[in-house]
């Protein structure tokens, strides 16, 4: 049983948002436990499905209005505060029912780790899944402050859960132990910011090749230059700019079956921030219905 979150992404007519009738689903989860810097995470998808309903309905690249194929919003699933154990078990069983139900999921948060539940549901109905992360960390940690479910640990975590592969695109900050970790034979794929930026066409071919066909993405908001999405959870300069992340995200939306998406870290204690992430929302709606 879906319940409809107390407000709607995008102000769109009624009709649009039956949860029964509607293609995409937005799932807000307003995880905050491991947070090491900015705090505000879990204010993130209240504000950002608020700043929604100021977008225009029109997709001005794809000339066509992503909304009429029903967007739901419905409320955050419900674990024991504090336990992220619990949120990871809770979203993977409503990643299962929302897949089952045959609805492109689309959860916003909240802090990174919430990417593993997402994923658990997501591999109990494709067995050849990849997934791509955007972020400008590596988050290959084993554990850090005293958990191995931290924030700075999810694409550890991902890893071992044995997908076909797992690309990271964006990074420009990471430990010693995480760059020996990339180094030592491990399965995952990591083109730092500094490179993609060089030769952007020559990265988006290497990694559609890198991906299987069928792919769950992870953006965390701090990918971008803060000059694009200024309040994240920890801000890193040279950054990938807007249409960095777009070109990407079309050329994979072109070529690959999403199944799913989510927006991390971004703070809702910035109106701009939460507008800039909302449309991201709505693009990859967009990407996901105009492509199939």
């Amino acid at each position: 049983m879906f319940y409809t979150h107390y407000v709607t992404f995008g102000d769109f007519p009624e009709e649009y948002k039956n949860i029964e009738k509607a293609s995409a689903v937005i799932v807000p989860v307003p995880l905050e436990v491991t947070g090491t810097y900015l705090s505000g995470t879990k204010m993130a998808p209240d504000e950002i499905i608020l700043a929604s309903r100021a977008l225009e309905w029109f997709d001005e690249s794809l000339e066509f209005e992503p909304f009429r194929k029903g967007i739901a919003t419905i409320s955050a699933p419900q674990w024991e505060r504090g336990n992220l154990t619990s949120c990871i078990l809770k979203l993977e069983d409503l990643m299962d029912e929302l897949i089952e139900e045959e609805k492109f999921p689309v959860v916003i948060g909240g802090e990174h780790i919430l990417t593993l539940g997402n994923i658990r549901g997501v591999l109990k109905h494709y067995n050849d899944i990849s997934c791509l992360i955007l972020d400008a960390h590596a988050d290959l940690r084993d554990d850090y402050d005293k958990t191995n479910l931290s924030h700075a640990c999810v694409t550890r975590r991902i890893l071992e859960l044995g997908l076909k592969s797992v690309v990271e695109v964006g990074v420009r900050s990471l430990s010693r132990e995480e760059h020996e970790f990339i180094g030592s034979g491990n399965s995952i794929k990591v083109i730092k910011a500094r490179d993609y930026l060089r030769d952007e066409k020559f990265f988006i071919d290497s990694i559609l090749n890198l991906l299987s066909d069928n792919v769950f993405i992870s953006i965390d908001g701090d990918v971008f230059d803060p000059s694009t999405l200024p309040m994240v959870g920890t801000p890193e300069p040279g950054g990938l700019l807007w249409y960095n992340v777009i070109n990407l995200l079309e050329e994979i939306f072109t070529h690959k079956n999403i199944v799913g998406c989510d927006l991390v870290e971004v703070l809702g204690t910035d109106r701009a921030s939460c507008f800039i992430s909302a449309r991201l929302v709505y693009k990859l709606i967009a990407y996901r219905f105009f492509y199939e």
